[in-house]
């Protein structure tokens, strides 16, 4: 095992000290390019378990401000401090990390932009307990744009079925508000088969929904 690696597998196991980023930045001295310095410190970072989300955080951020990259790069790297977050159920700042991957991509990567639209959204909803806003119904208009596919896995389905039901019922469309909740209840019930199920399953992968406890609490009590 090289130094590096042994280096990398210790801070997994006992967590990060300060200490330890100068001795990381030592041996990433020895890896050529910034590209795969980066990728040291994404690669290692999500392999912390969840108990130690703030080390992850730090070395990803590490790795964003010491090595310049490309912007996918940048992209990735703050779209994972994001889920980082919205593991542990700090929404604000999962937020605040997927504007800033947003910001990388200005107007340029159209697909990008409708992908982290979604996640953008699932994460105002919670900030927002699930009220409507503007800026909700901007995300939920870019992502509801993107293709048929994308919109098809069983969480992507239920987040477009909830932010239907809070735009709909300012709208004042009460039918189709219900029409919304009826179909996002029934996603969430036992041995749901969405779409892609069958051709998921021949690559060996078995969706399931991941509903948050503040997304189920808002589903189990709204009356339309």
């Amino acid at each position: 095992m090289s130094k590096i690696d042994a280096f990398e597998k210790r801070i997994i196991e006992q967590g990060l000290q300060d200490e330890d980023l100068i001795e990381y930045g030592k041996l990433l001295g020895r890896v050529r390019g910034n590209y795969n310095k980066r990728q040291h410190c994404y690669t290692t970072a999500i392999q912390f378990p969840e108990g130690k989300a703030d080390d992850a955080v730090k070395l990803i951020q590490y790795g964003l401000d010491n090595f310049d990259d490309d912007w996918f790069s940048t992209y990735q790297s703050y779209l994972y401090i994001g889920k980082i977050y919205e593991k542990t159920g700090d929404y604000k700042r999962a937020f605040d990390a997927l504007l800033l991957a947003r910001g990388v991509l200005g107007d340029e990567q159209e697909e990008y932009i409708k992908d982290i639209s979604r996640d953008l959204l699932w994460m105002k909803l919670h900030i927002d307990k699930f009220s409507y806003s503007k800026e909700m119904e901007k995300y939920y208009l870019c992502y509801s744009s993107s293709n048929e596919i994308s919109k098809s896995f069983i969480n992507n389905k239920v987040v477009l079925a909830i932010a239907e039901i809070i735009v709909f019922m300012h709208q004042g469309k009460t039918v189709d508000a219900k029409r919304a909740l009826e179909e996002a209840r029934q996603i969430c019930t036992p041995g749901y088969s969405g779409a892609l199920t069958e051709m998921l399953l021949m690559h060996n992968y078995q969706e399931r929904l991941k509903l948050t406890p503040e997304a189920k609490e808002f589903l189990d009590k709204i009356d339309i």
